[in-house]
């Protein structure tokens, strides 16, 4: 069987915050720029994950009472963050089952678990997954390569803090 990787790439910022305020014309759920801003940090401008965050956001808004629904606050943002991981679960299930090996899932899970825009060394990776050295560099290597992870100045992190809010609870 061949298999042909298509590259999906982030949406430009300006692009995804249209996107998120005013996906149709008329659309008269407004954000805080707090709000809108959270959107594009948890999503990194993913079109998939931004449609999908948004989604329940809006969803999230039209269960309240009509004075609270027509602003979006980071509060409302991060309210629809778990039905968004419940109702996105097979685009992120697919990266744990399809995209890595066990020992790339270890290194996705010791990720996850280390919290928002923090970053594991190469050695602080090495120590906990325990495998060698260069066992770990194709594995980042390979992470890297499917945009699931990226190198910082001190450590790694994942791309889409929306990804790896799914890999630490599940």
């Amino acid at each position: 069987m061949n298999v042909q990787v298509v590259h999906i790439g982030y949406l430009h910022p300006d692009e995804a915050r249209q996107l998120v305020e005013m996906p149709v014309q008329g659309f008269a759920l407004r954000y805080e720029t707090a709000a809108s801003q959270r959107v594009l940090d948890l999503t990194r401008g993913h079109p998939f994950l931004v449609q999908l965050l948004c989604a329940e956001i809006v969803a999230l808004k039209n269960e309240q009472p009509p004075a609270e629904r027509r602003l979006a606050t980071v509060a409302d943002v991060e309210t629809a963050v778990p039905e968004a991981l419940v109702h996105g679960s097979f685009f992120f299930a697919d990266m744990r089952q399809n995209q890595t090996d066990e020992t790339g899932r270890q290194v996705l899970q010791l990720l996850a678990q280390v919290g928002e825009g923090t970053c594991p060394s190469r050695s602080q990776l090495v120590r906990e997954v325990g495998v060698e050295t260069a066992v770990l560099d194709d594995i980042l290597k390979q992470l890297q390569d499917r945009e699931i992870i990226e190198q910082r100045e001190d450590g790694f992190r994942f791309q889409i803090e929306l990804v790896r809010r799914w890999f630490a609870s599940n």
